[in-house]
């Protein structure tokens, strides 16, 4: 029997096919931060954050679109549906009623650098959100205990179920937002950096222009420990048209129709012994390295380029053009498993990048990784061989051409030997594993790290020259 469709053409059209609506996100507003009368403020090179300068310290935030968090940031937990455990958005699920998926929150990246001083301090709680069209949010705190507003933990109790798969989602959020939201009371010493996600309620698509206020920035202490220095800062956004990208991100390692090739990038997980000074996570030393080299490559070379973070068994490791081992101040430990799985992805033609990013006491960095060398060595057999890499390689003459090892932080490190090689496995002849005592990743995440220096991105592009080849 044939329904009768005269009258109800409009809801068929909704339901079936929902009524376009552009996507947003948010991006600084150039003409608000140039009417500041603070210098320190400014945009990022890449244009998505604001960068506030105090020479000593810097404090950047940006935006974090749905389509970053579900589809580079938290892909697994973004899938299911109503059942997605991505705890900052909604996943793939789609409003039945709206016809679309909505924003769950508004969320944001802050990264803090504290070059020089003694130790800085960032409540997140103390930030908060205002739109042009009234709205007024205060941060969320992490957890519950102790919040001063409404927290991601709470806030995900009250929509919590009694099942068991309830609870295992709910712990699957809880896990990623205590990894990867920033919480007050972890203070951000000399040389560290801090990256996290702070949370805000959702804004309205007719929303044009906000603000973020930080208020109470800690930037000193006094000889009791108590804060005794505070900046307040403000940041301008506006909120614009998305163009996510036609091909929903990168499935291949193939050369697309834009005429880039799709690479992909990965940073790898390890564990390590503990000790008195760690990063969270503890294989993560320099959070903004694998970020910032992706964007800067993009724009250097024919790349689209996506990172992953993963062990040698993960398959998006495996297809990675170049992982990348940053050290963390700790003595690694590598079972066989993961000595074996590193010498079947440089065999396969994988590119291995070790970087020393822990400058804070003297540390043996060369001891430990060269270890883990001539253990991918001994797997591997006759055909590799570790040995200093000449100056006449091409990972120091194509298209950049070096005398000499560009600058690293060894070199103004008290208690660190400045190194003046760096050591390689080849495989037949092939560079397939660099091993840098010189902390080009943490310079790269920090665009400088405030030293004055030069050639640490130049010699990135060669190395991605080289791998790509």
């Amino acid at each position: 029997m044939m329904l009768p469709m005269g009258g109800c053409n409009s809801v068929f059209e909704y339901i079936f096919l929902p009524p376009g609506r552009t996507e947003l996100t948010i991006v600084p507003d150039a003409d608000a931060i140039a009417a500041l009368t603070d210098s320190g403020y400014s945009i990022s090179p890449s244009g998505e954050a604001i960068v506030y300068d105090a020479r000593t310290w810097k404090f950047e935030i940006k935006y974090v679109t749905d389509y970053q968090l579900n589809t580079f940031e938290f892909p697994q937990e973004s899938d299911d549906f109503e059942f997605s455990s991505n705890p900052y958005t909604y996943g793939n699920w789609v409003d039945p009623e709206l016809g679309y998926t909505p924003r769950r929150f508004s969320v944001f990246q802050v990264t803090i650098f504290n070059y020089s001083g003694a130790k800085l301090n960032y409540n997140p709680e103390l930030s908060s959100l205002f739109s042009d069209r009234g709205d007024n949010f205060e941060a969320f705190a992490r957890e519950k205990k102790n919040a001063t507003n409404l927290s991601i933990e709470e806030y995900y109790q009250k929509l919590k179920g009694t099942s068991g798969s309830d609870d295992e989602i709910f712990e699957t959020r809880m896990g990623i937002a205590r990894r990867t939201m920033l919480y007050f009371g972890k203070p951000v010493y000399k040389g560290d950096s801090r990256d996290g996600l702070i949370v805000f309620d959702p804004l309205v698509d007719d929303v044009e222009r906000l603000k973020i206020d930080v208020r109470k920035f800690i930037t000193a202490y006094d000889e009791n420990n108590e804060p005794s220095e505070f900046i307040d800062m403000v940041f301008y956004f506006k909120q614009v048209p998305f163009d996510k990208p036609k091909d929903g991100g990168l499935t291949e390692t193939d050369t697309s129709k834009s005429g880039k090739q799709n690479i992909k990038i990965s940073q790898l997980i390890y564990t390590s012994q503990g000790g008195a000074l760690t990063y969270d996570p503890p294989w993560n030393p320099a959070p903004r390295a694998m970020n910032q080299i992706v964007a800067y490559i993009d724009r250097n070379l024919p790349t689209n380029s996506r990172s992953y973070t993963g062990t040698f068994s993960d398959p998006n490791v495996k297809e990675s053009k170049i992982a990348f081992l940053l050290a963390n101040g700790q003595k690694p430990e590598f079972m066989s498993t993961y000595v074996s799985g590193c010498a079947d992805y440089l065999s396969s033609g994988g590119f291995l990048f070790i970087d020393n990013a822990h400058f804070k006491n003297e540390y043996p960095f060369a001891q430990y990784y060269e270890t883990f060398l001539k253990d991918v060595q001994s797997v591997i057999g006759a055909s590799a061989e570790i040995k200093n890499i000449p100056m006449t390689h091409e990972i120091f003459t194509t298209p950049n051409k070096f005398d000499v090892l560009p600058q690293g932080i060894d070199e103004v490190t008290p208690g660190f030997q400045k190194s003046t090689v760096l050591r390689g496995l080849f495989i037949d002849k092939r560079l397939a594993a660099v091993l840098s005592p010189k902390g080009y990743t943490t310079l790269w995440a920090e665009q400088g790290a405030g030293y004055d220096f030069s050639g640490y991105y130049e010699f990135a592009i060669n190395l991605f020259n080289y791998v790509l080849k």
